[in-house]
């Protein structure tokens, strides 16, 4: 079978020879053609480039999620608790020794009789007393105060242990202060000796002396309202 091929081959070089022309070979699908001179020179190829796979576009990263942050609960408003209105003092006023003072709500007054002193007290320790003297000329103050350490350390075995000028509402005088003791019990007293003129007043607390801080705070507070009528 190879034979008559070689035969076709060399038939047709002679005609392409007899006719004085040069064969131009057809171009296979491999052979390059070349374009026009008009339009420039073009590469060719029956072979289509290969189409470029499309580069594949970045996909976004996702964003990442945040959870929400809680709103903080309300903190509930407590209203305060209004502190208690303190209940004013009452106010005694003494026919028998024409004074008036101030002293703590839930106290009572004693008032006195003929050689007895008027009573503060809240059914125990502490107690305040004041009575009242009057002279025919005037009241010598120190002889005064004199007298009355001598009888408060007789009564009470007491010590004295301060003895202080003071004034109190235009009466000039000496506040005392002692240490003794009273049926077994150890007290603290302290006594106002105050004068002008013919009237001398005696305003004084005996108190446990464990409370002697608390008692002297007390006394000040109450002796300061005092006022001669």
């Amino acid at each position: 079978m190879s034979r008559p091929r070689v035969i076709l081959v060399v038939v047709v070089s002679l005609i392409v020879g007899a006719c004085g022309g040069t064969a131009t070979p057809t171009p296979s699908s491999d052979t390059v053609a070349l374009a026009s001179p008009s339009v420039g020179l073009t590469v060719a190829s029956s072979i289509p480039p290969a189409s470029p796979s499309p580069s594949p576009s970045p996909s976004a990263s996702p964003s990442p999620t945040t959870a929400p942050t809680p709103s903080p609960e309300p903190t509930p408003t407590v209203a305060p608790t209004p502190a208690p209105t303190p209940v004013p003092w009452k106010t005694f006023t003494s026919k028998r020794y024409h004074y008036k003072m101030q002293y703590p709500p839930t106290w009572i007054v004693t008032p006195g009789g003929a050689g007895l002193a008027d009573q503060f007290d809240n059914f125990g320790y502490p107690v305040v007393y004041i009575t009242r003297d009057v002279v025919s000329t005037f009241v010598d103050i120190n002889l005064t105060v004199n007298r009355e350490i001598a009888t408060i350390k007789t009564h009470y075995k007491a010590k004295l242990t301060s003895n202080t000028a003071i004034t109190l509402a235009g009466y000039s005088g000496r506040l005392l202060k002692f240490t003794g003791t009273s049926n077994d019990v150890k007290v603290a007293i302290q006594q106002l000796v105050v004068a002008k003129g013919k009237a001398g007043y005696f305003i004084g607390l005996i108190g446990e002396a464990k409370n002697v801080v608390a008692d002297r705070t007390l006394f000040h507070k109450m002796y300061i309202t005092w006022r001669p009528t």
